[in-house]
């Protein structure tokens, strides 16, 4: 934190410590809005893969782990704001809340790099399940993956070095203060996690274009794994706030309001873009549920025929030769074999597939089920 020369001090009002102009609840507001929105995404991405695939993987807990730190990001911003000032001019901050408005600040950065570092990493695991053997896009997951580490990895090294001793990030008027300029290392992360949000975005959209899909199902998976260009919007906004409160302004509280805003907004953005594609299966998968709590009997089990209570119709379903029977189809058609049928439970018909769908993988998410 820059200190004010004297000039830029004495030009300040008075302080007011009784009933100084605050922002009011927006922000506090706005993170217990997107907050329950993104842990909601992630209970009902970990619904749908444990009901069509019968497990969680690791993308799952590494999204789980990144929620967690979201969780601390958005606690963070809520005291920030409802207790240590960070609401108010600066001018108007007690010596006790500019110390502890340092403190959840450092609090905030530290739970940030893995917040948002977790979640990208997850979503780039999930790719690999899109990438074929020895592709570019494989290749190119994985080098995601160790940039992603590693620069987030020098960024925590970074975030608790930059003072020496670390207490004096916060005591700002000690005789002695050991710190590097905080700029550039704040600058540097803020331009490498945009530089990571849109690597994270772009990566896997030649594939899906290329896909060998009708060009409206295409552009419909693009479209849904492109809602990850908002979280690239969120970071850019932020860079340019860290830029202005860091480097700009003297009054950091008060400006620092719109950082914070964006600082949780990109996490809890990258927690609900990481679940968006596994949405398309949930509602597919609670479609099928209720088609298949309306199927009464089966009337001729030899050809697999069945009737629907819902308009009579008729049609056969079978899986490999055999008849699906109702206890099958109260499964889900659980898709984890390696071969496995799908049926069309409007139409009455039903093909095995084999590893793939339409060229990508069957566990694509918007895809699966």
């Amino acid at each position: 934190m820059r200190l004010p020369p004297p000039d830029v001090v004495a030009s300040w009002p008075d302080p007011n410590y009784i009933n100084p102009v605050t922002r009011g609840p927006a922000i506090i507001i706005v993170e217990l809005i997107t907050l329950p929105v993104a842990l909601i995404c992630l209970g009902l991405r970990l619904y749908v893969k444990v009901k069509t695939i019968g497990r969680s993987e690791w993308d799952d807990w590494m999204m789980v782990g990144g929620a967690f730190f979201g969780i601390g990001v958005t606690i963070c911003v809520v005291l920030a704001f409802a207790r240590y000032g960070w609401d108010i001019h600066v001018w108007d901050l007690t010596f006790d809340d500019m110390i502890a408005g340092r403190q959840v600040s450092f609090a905030a950065q530290a739970l940030f790099i893995p917040a948002t570092s977790l979640a990208k990493i997850s979503i780039l695991t999930s790719y690999l399940r899109l990438a074929p053997r020895n592709s570019l896009f494989r290749t190119m997951t994985f080098a995601g993956i160790w940039f992603v580490v590693m620069v987030n990895v020098a960024f925590f090294v970074v975030l608790f070095t930059q003072c020496i001793p670390l207490s004096s990030y916060w005591n700002l008027f000690k005789n002695r203060h050991d710190c590097v300029p905080e700029a550039p290392a704040l600058l540097s992360q803020a331009i490498t996690t945009a530089i990571s949000d849109f690597m994270v975005w772009v990566l896997p959209l030649p594939s899906l274009f290329c896909a060998k899909l009708p060009l409206s199902q295409r552009l419909a998976l693009i479209a849904l794994f492109s809602f990850g260009s908002v979280v690239v919007l969120a970071a850019c906004i932020r860079t340019y706030w860290i830029h202005y409160v860091v480097e700009e302004t003297y009054d950091v509280t008060w400006y620092g309001f719109h950082l914070w805003m964006w600082t949780a907004i990109e996490v809890h953005l990258g927690i609900i873009c990481g679940c968006i594609p596994w949405l398309k299966s949930f509602f597919k998968f609670w479609r099928t549920q209720q088609t298949i709590i309306d199927i009464t009997d089966i009337t001729d089990t030899s050809r697999g025929v069945y009737r629907s209570r819902s308009d009579g119709q008729r049609g056969t379903i079978s899986k490999r030769g055999t008849v699906i029977r109702m206890d099958d189809l109260k499964k889900g058609l659980n898709p984890k074999r390696e071969k496995y049928a799908t049926a069309d439970l409007e139409t009455g018909s039903a093909h095995s597939n084999q590893d793939t769908i339409h060229g990508l993988p069957a566990t694509t998410p918007g895809l699966a089920f």
